[in-house]
Formats: C-alpha cells, structure tokens, sequence
C-alpha cells in the first residue's frame, strides 16, 4: 500500500511541476494563446476586449535596455484599428489579449520588429537578438459596428454638403457644365487648346470648397507633360484639354471626377470637390518640346560647369590662403592630420564611430556630431556616410583627428542646402575616429 501511495504522490508531484513550468522564451511572461508573451500588471473589471477591426485606445510606453524609446504620456492616449498583426505577438496580439481596464507588459523580439514591420534589410547590432518592451493600458474599444455608422454618417454628411456646394453652381446661368459634370466659372483666351499627344506647360492651383489650398506650382515651378498622361484626376485631365494656350480656367470639378468616397489619405476627405484654376503657358509639338529640353539641358549643364569652376577656385584659393602643402589625394580630397591614434587602421566593412564637425569654406559651423552628444556610427562601404568621411576614416586609427577639405564631389555634389551650403560647395570637416567595433 505505501509502495502505492509513494507512486500516486510521485505522479501527482512530476503534474503539479509540470504546471508549473515556465516554458516562455521570456523568463516572467506568460505565451498567450495568439503567440503574445505579456504579463499583466492590473486587471479591470471590464468585460469588453477588442476584436479585429475594432478601434483599441490605449496608453503605451516602449523600452529597450530600460530606455524609453516612446511613450503617449503627456499627449494622451493614441487610437488605432485594429488590423492582422504585422508579426505574431506584435503589439496589435498584445492589445486583443487585453479587457478594457488591464495594464501589462508586452515582449516581442526587436528583430521581428525590425525584419518584418519595418521591413529593413540588415537589423541594427545593438538591438539584434534583443528584446523590446511595451508597457499598455486599454483605455476604451469602440466596436468594428458603431466605426462603420460613424463612417456612414460622416459620408453622408460630406456628400450632402458636395451637392450643397454644386447645386447652386449648376443652376447659375453664368457657368456651363460639360457633359461630365465640371462646372467651368471662368474661361479666357482663344487660342486652340492641346490635343491629345502635344506637350504642355502649365500652372494650377487647387482648393477645397473652403478655399483651403491643396495643390499650387504659381510661383513654384510649371507642370510640364504630354498631354493625355494621367495626372491627379481624370477631371483634371478633362479640364486641362479645355484651356487655350496663353489662357486660364477656372472650374469645379466634382467629386466623381477627383478622389470620389475615399478622398486622398488626410489630405482630402471623401465627396470633396475640386475647385480648380488652370493658367496654359506653352502647348508645344513633339519637335518643339525636345528643342526645348535640350535648350534646359544645356542651360543646366553651363551653370553646373560655372559652380564646378568657382569650386575648383574657391579651394585653391583656400588652401592658398591657409599655406596648406599636402598634396590631395586622387578623388581630390585633403587629408591634414592634427593627432595619430592608436592600432589598428579602419578598413573596409568595419562598423566605426567618428565625430564631426561641418563647416563651410567660410568657417561657418553647418553640423557636429559633438552636439548630440554621441558619436556617429556607421559601417564603411555602406553609403551611410558621405565618401569622404569613407576615404579618410581608412587613413585613420582610433584617436586620430584629421581636417579634411572636401570637394562637393565627395560630399553632397548638387544638392541645394541652402545659404550656406549652395550646390557644388566644398566643405571643411573636422573628423575624429572614436573607436572600431
């Protein structure tokens, strides 16, 4: 009989441990039946939990290594939809294992994270392998069915308010309408418009009903096109043949014609109509329109030379003026050495840290990585650095400093950054090579 009993009570232990197994990844969180690890910190009273296509509003903070990334607090809440989760036990699982009232904790894996909802190629080394945290509170859930009244209902508040506007527009007898349904207010000029097939120069302005402005090139730079290509809407298509070369139009285009019952992300809500102002500079045949780009091309291609000329002149003027004797290298690039480091040099594909400084050849401070208070890392080879800060970190161990005077070539060539660092402007840069990893 003991023998017996000895037996039950070695079964009922090897359960009782069995139960009790952590088999979680994540030693204190619990794997939930959706594939999310959580543990909860409070329960609420609420029976309500949000399903897929429901509206979850929930308070949340992210943590990795016990930093905080992100947090609602001091914003409020954020509101979200719920959709199919992006990776299995991402944040949207978490919420859908949650009643209205509990807060808890989420896990998931950053390289899930990284791989799959940012869809990024290589995963960040300091966060591979690792976890993120979010902390969650449900705040309230708003049902999938009460999201689609309120859709109802605001659709059709926004149509009654299109026919609204257009209704008094179709009855003046002072605009005509097309058998599409524009609304043509003003039209001048008398000059053929374009077909089908011919270049076109133009510039525009769009609006709300409110006058809000949506679209505008007046003062910017013309939309140049062949005509009959697809650009906006097919309404603006259909108006932009209506308007005679050197002349304008003005037109409301309806809804039907423009972004119809989805509107255009937050930028234009459904059942809005287009109130629209076109201004016809060139209509221009084929032969026409490609004597006019190579004219633009050589235009563009003389000015590049001139930067490209005053470039080569500033710097040697600079480096006249600083008595600089080092001869560049043969992207052209001066490497003038202010401290040595200590082992090894920086080499192809290794991951670096630098700091910088940017500067103008007028000494006029544009950036430094001393700012933020960390230095910049970034693997050699990649193109996250401009290619002169590549080239000269491989000249260098960690502790060297070196004054580089850089041609735009190896910078950032044509690209406008303002005042004080037009196109095709050399930079000074002061580089310091912190460490290779």
């Amino acid at each position: 009989m003991n023998k017996l009993l000895n037996a039950i009570a070695a079964l009922l232990l090897l359960v009782v441990m069995g139960s009790c197994k952590d088999d979680s990844v994540y030693p204190g969180f619990k794997k939930m039946e959706n594939g999310a690890y959580m543990k909860f910190y409070t329960k609420g009273n609420s029976e309500v939990s949000p399903r897929l296509k429901d509206e979850a509003t929930f308070e949340m903070a992210q943590y990795f290594n016990d930093s905080l990334l992100f947090t609602t607090a001091g914003s409020g809440p954020m509101s979200i939809v719920l959709t199919e989760p992006d990776f299995v036990g991402d944040v949207v699982d978490g919420l859908l294992m949650m009643h209205v009232g509990d807060s808890a904790r989420l896990v998931v894996s950053a390289d899930s994270l990284f791989t799959i909802m940012l869809q990024m190629d290589e995963i960040p080394e300091e966060y591979a392998g690792k976890p993120i945290y979010y902390d969650l509170k449900l705040v309230s859930v708003k049902p999938f069915e009460t999201l689609e009244a309120e859709r109802k209902a605001l659709l059709d508040s926004l149509r009654a308010e299109e026919e609204a506007f257009l209704t008094p527009l179709r009855g003046d007898a002072n605009n005509t309408m097309t058998e599409s349904g524009i609304v043509i207010l003003e039209k001048t000029g008398k000059a053929p418009a374009a077909k089908l097939g011919e270049y076109v120069n133009f510039d525009f302005t769009m609006c709300s009903p409110k006058g809000d402005t949506i679209m505008n090139s007046f003062g910017i730079e013309p939309v140049e096109m062949q005509y009959g290509e697809e650009f906006i809407c097919q309404g603006f298509n259909e108006a932009l043949g209506m308007v005679p070369e050197g002349g304008t139009l003005r037109c409301v285009i309806p809804s039907v014609l423009a972004f119809d019952s989805v509107g255009y992300e937050q930028y234009i809500e459904p059942y809005t109509p287009m109130v629209v102002l076109l201004k016809m500079n060139d209509v221009m045949d084929k032969a026409v329109y490609e004597k006019r780009l190579a004219a633009q091309k050589a235009k563009e291609e003389a000015e590049k030379n001139r930067l490209m000329a005053l470039e080569s002149k500033s710097i040697a003027d600079y480096i006249k003026s600083k008595g600089i004797a080092e001869a560049p290298t043969e992207s052209g690039l001066y490497i003038l050495r202010q401290q040595e480091g200590e082992g090894n040099v920086a080499q192809w594909g290794d991951e670096v840290g630098v700091h910088y400084i940017l500067k103008n050849l007028k000494g006029e401070q544009l950036e430094s990585s001393y700012d933020y208070e960390k230095p910049m890392y970034f693997k050699i080879g990649s193109g996250q650095m401009i290619p002169a800060i590549e080239e000269a970190v491989m000249t260098m161990a960690p502790g060297a400093k070196v004054s580089l005077v850089t041609p735009s070539a190896l910078a950032f060539g044509e690209f406008d950054l303002g005042e004080t660092l037009p196109p095709y402007s050399p930079l000074v840069i002061e580089l310091e090579l912190v460490e290779i990893k």
